[in-house]
């Protein structure tokens, strides 16, 4: 467990050190011996924005029709979001949609 601490403490200081030096990560680590992959996975890790409620970009979609026929397709987001009115004519712009909310 101490491990875990001391390695965290480590990165830690090496990216507080990275964000005073005013150059570019690849520039840091290079001048530092890191690695750049793991510079980068623990930059993100300790990422304010690196909480449980943004881990994942992706959500769950669910596809439903509300009739038999398929141009009356709509898509219910996870956030109560419905996207109606999908049709041939129209469906390649779903995913520009969703990746937009």
């Amino acid at each position: 467990m101490n491990e875990n601490i001391a390695l965290n403490q480590t990165w830690a200081d090496h990216i507080e050190k990275w964000r005073a030096s005013g150059v570019s990560i690849k520039a840091f680590c290079e001048q530092e011996g890191l690695v750049y992959h793991q510079f980068s996975y623990w930059r993100q890790k300790f990422s304010p924005a690196a909480d449980s409620t943004t881990a994942s970009k992706l959500v769950p979609v669910a596809l439903a029709t509300s009739s038999p026929h398929t141009s009356d397709l709509e898509i219910l987001l996870p956030n109560g979001v419905i996207i109606r009115g999908i049709d041939v004519t129209n469906v390649s712009l779903v995913p520009l949609l969703v990746a937009t909310l």
